[in-house]
Formats: C-alpha cells, sequence, structure tokens
C-alpha cells in the first residue's frame, strides 16, 4: 500500500492518522509507504518522493492530493502496475461543473486504459479487518459478517463506530463517493458472493444504472438479509445528494418500488441501519406479533405502548390467572399489571433487600419470589412471542447512579434468563450520571449478549420489520 500525498509536517498528523496510522494500527500485513515530492520522514518511515522511487510492488494506492495533480498520479500507477487507486481526493463531479466533471472523466480513461480500477473520488475507502485495512484508527480489529458500503465516508465512519459501540462488527466496509469506477452494483455483487459477509448493509444516494442495480439488489436480498438507507429521499436531500458525491439521485417513488421489489429492508436514518442490524444480528425472531412490554415508570411505559403498537406489534391484556399470581409478587400500589407492566414496586423490593442485606444482591433464580419467578410467569403466559424490557433512566426521582445497580442490574439477569425473545431499552438519557449509568449497562449487556436499543422507536420499528421480512441473523429466510 502506498498513500499518496501525506505530509512529513509533524503538524499535519491528521490524514497521517487516517491513512497511515489507521492501516499499521490494524496490522495491515503488508508495508505501507508514504509518499510526498518532499520526501523526508513520518517516525520511522521514510516519505518518497515518488511512486516510482517506492522499492517494491505496491498494489493500492491510496490518493490524498489535489484533484489536478491526480492525472499524473493514476498515470504512474498504470506504469507500475498498480492494481486499485482509491481517491480521497474530492473536487470532481460532486461540485457540479463542466471543468470538475470532465477532469473526472479523463482520470477514469487514464485509469481504463492502464488497467487500474478507481475508488472514489471523494471517499474513505475500504475498512476490511481480516487484512488490517482501515479509514481511522479507532474501528474495531476483530472482523465480523456485515458487509456495508456506503456512498459518503462521513456516514461510513458513523455507522462503523456506532454498530461497533453496540457489539456488531463488520467484513468489509467500503466508502465509494462518487463511483466515477467501482460503483454500488460492483459492491454489493461482491458482497453477495462474499462467504465472509451474511447481512449487507448500504447507504446510496444515487446510481447511474438503475435497471442493473435493481438486478443486483434482487440478488443480494435473495442471498442474505440487505438493509438500505436511501440518502436524498426529498427534494432538497437529493439536491443534497448531488453536490455531496454527484449521484443522480432519481424518483422517491422508483426507489421504494425498486427497494421493496427486491425484497431488501428499507430504513430512513443511519441510526435505524444499526438498529436494523442489531435486530438481525442478535434478536431471535419471535414467533408473532405479542409483545409484553415491562419497565419502571408509569408515563414511560405509556409511550413504550404508543411506541410498540404504532410499528405494528401488539400488546395483548394479561390474562386473569397470571395477573393474580404477578399480583404476589409486585404489590399493585405505584405499579401497573396490564401490559405494559410498570414493575416499580418490584425494583423497590429487589432495593430494599439489598440495603437490608447490608448492599449484597441475592441474585436472581426461578423460585425467589423476585425477578426469577416474575419472568417464570411471562413464559408461562401462551399468547407472547416477544418482551421487551425499557429503561427510561432520567424519568425515575432517584439518580442514575444510586440506584442502578440495586435495580437495573438484576433486571438484566432476569433477561439472560428468560426463554422468550427479548430486548433491553435504555432511553430518555440526559444527565450525566445516566449516561455513565447506561454505559455500565450497555458493557453487561455487550459481555452478557443481550440485544439492546436506544429508543423505543428504533427497537420497535426494527423488530416489525424483521418479522415482516422472516429474516435472521443468520442470513436467508425463516421457515
Amino acid at each position: 500500500m502506498a498513500v499518496v500525498g501525506l505530509s512529513p509536517d509533524p503538524n499535519g498528523t491528521w490524514l497521517n492518522q487516517v491513512y497511515l496510522q489507521a492501516p499499521i494500527n490494524a496490522g495491515f500485513k503488508g508495508p505501507v509507504y508514504p509518499v510526498n515530492r518532499k520526501g523526508g520522514q513520518i517516525g520511522k518511515l521514510r516519505v518518497y518522493p515518488s511512486l516510482r522511487d517506492v522499492p517494491g510492488p505496491v498494489d493500492y494506492v491510496v490518493s490524498c492530493v489535489p484533484a489536478q495533480q491526480t492525472l499524473g498520479l493514476i498515470e504512474d500507477c498504470a506504469d507500475t502496475s498498480v492494481k486499485v487507486v482509491q481517491l480521497y481526493t474530492a473536487g470532481f463531479a460532486e461540485m457540479g461543473q463542466s471543468e470538475e466533471i470532465e477532469l473526472q472523466n479523463r482520470l477514469l480513461e487514464i485509469a481504463q486504459r492502464g488497467a487500474v480500477r478507481l475508488i472514489g473520488p471523494n471517499c474513505m475507502g475500504v475498512y476490511c479487518p481480516s487484512s488490517g485495512m482501515s479509514f481511522s484508527p479507532d474501528f474495531p480489529r476483530e472482523p465480523g459478517n456485515i458487509g456495508f458500503l456506503c456512498q459518503s465516508g462521513g456516514n461510513a465512519i458513523y455507522l462503523i463506530r456506532s454498530a461497533g459501540a453496540r457489539g456488531l462488527r463488520f467484513s468489509k466496509g467500503i466508502s465509494f463517493g462518487n463511483a466515477c469506477d467501482v460503483n454500488e452494483c460492483d459492491i454489493l455483487e461482491y458482497l453477495t458472493d462474499d462467504t465472509d459477509t451474511k447481512v449487507i448493509a448500504a447507504y446510496i444516494e444515487g446510481t447511474s444504472d438503475g435497471r442493473r442495480l435493481a438486478n443486483v439488489l434482487a440478488k443480494a436480498a435473495a442471498a442474505k438479509p440487505v438493509v438500505i438507507y436511501k440518502g436524498g429521499y426529498t427534494e432538497a436531500g437529493r439536491r443534497a445528494a448531488a453536490s455531496h458525491t454527484g449521484a443522480m439521485a432519481g424518483s422517491e417513488a422508483v426507489w421504494d418500488g425498486v427497494i421493496r421489489q427486491a425484497g431488501a429492508i428499507r430504513v430512513s436514518s443511519v441510526e435505524e441501519i444499526a438498529d436494523m442490524l442489531v435486530a438481525l444480528q442478535s434478536v431471535r425472531q419471535p414467533r408473532g406479533l405479542n409483545t409484553c412490554v415491562v419497565g419502571v415508570g408509569g408515563g414511560a411505559s405509556v409511550v413504550a405502548t404508543d411506541e410498540l403498537e404504532k410499528a405494528g406489534l401488539r400488546l395483548p391484556p394479561i390474562p386473569a390467572s397470571v395477573q393474580e399470581r404477578m399480583q404476589q409478587i409486585i404489590p399493585p400500589a405505584g405499579g401497573m399489571l396490564r401490559n405494559p407492566i410498570d414493575a416499580f414496586p418490584l425494583t423497590r423490593l429487589i432495593l430494599y433487600r439489598k440495603t437490608a442485606g447490608g448492599g449484597q444482591s441475592a441474585g436472581v433464580a426461578r423460585g425467589d419470589k423476585g425477578w426469577g419467578d416474575f419472568i417464570s410467569l411471562i413464559e408461562e403466559w401462551p399468547d407472547i412471542d416477544l418482551v421487551v424490557f425499557q429503561f427510561a433512566f432520567d424519568i425515575p426521582p432517584i439518580p442514575a447512579g444510586n440506584w442502578v445497580a440495586a435495580t437495573i442490574e438484576p433486571t438484566l439477569a432476569a433477561v439472560k434468563m428468560c426463554r422468550l425473545p427479548s430486548v433491553v431499552v435504555f432511553h430518555s438519557i440526559v444527565t450525566d450520571a445516566s449516561w455513565q449509568a447506561s454505559r455500565r449497562m450497555q458493557e453487561i449487556c455487550l459481555r452478557e449478549g443481550i440485544p439492546f436499543f436506544l429508543s423505543l422507536r428504533g427497537a420497535a420499528q426494527s423488530i416489525m420489520r424483521m418479522v415482516q421480512t422472516g429474516e435472521s441473523w443468520a442470513g436467508g429466510k425463516q421457515a
């Protein structure tokens, strides 16, 4: 790998971190050559004046030079048998000016003449943990099974970070920008055939070949779950997409029809991509839509009901026989035993037991007359397919840091015990103490393999889409 245009100036560290330090941190196994016509040194690495001066063969070049210098760079790449050039360089067709469009066309002509493939321009490039390719020094190093194609560099970084924080890992992530050569269809075809990729996620702003994209997308969605966020679906959004990557956004109705007919899962934000990936990767497929909601706070429970039912899930009433037995565990005063269930009296009881026991929790087990028995009763409820545990951090009157260990940690132990498909939602987080407590709870969920969401709406929509499409984390259709 060679990175052309890095500055040997110690103050010019931003691109050095992105394209030099990131692959080194990620364990890239081959040599990485910095190139700058001034020469010099970056850390322990010699900076070569030109690509032709690099002592060994180069397969992959990252271009950080100004747009007007890229024509000469591509000629050097062709003459030195470089296979792929990724252009971080911007200033081409996305500018919307005839001169920059012509420059991009000339760039492609030179590359095709020299059998060089182009990724970009105006993109971040390739993230592949198994081979140590990365464009951010904080990306996870462990490979996973999510393949991600993204027309935006910033959205690529954001999704990989946000999904990584929720325990998700990627096989490949490709930011492809203007797509003057390698485009969304090429990448979709590759990820469809890639055995390391079980789920595909995509952020696409437009396409130059709608018919091919429809065919490729249908093939991909037949092979594995495909989640798509079509950026620029409003009129102003289409104008923004054109100025961002020069994308031909097309009609919203046409895009919607193509995605639906292909059998892909359409979402409306980068956050929804992450939520959908959590559902596909971590949530066991419910048999149906009947849902039990358990949480703390009457108002939060009502909000949860609205969000889940608005998404299409159902909240049936608790059978009288189950409700009577629950009342033996949860005192009715201060709670709500209808579905949603406000379990505040139970958490208050757990807090009392912990205080009376000198700060020691008794743990969660069936027969404990607490969370263990409560979970057993939910499991005996014959009509329930899914359990949603919702935690509103800044609704209880006690600050999060004072009650979270005594209340939420036992609840998470109960979630882990539950035999029904279950998810956790952390929401209504506004104070610093609550954010810290939330991160602590998220770490427990990651350690214990408990799927969690950061909004009720995100949980409801993603689970409903999963049920509607019959997709599962393992890929393919569920019977």
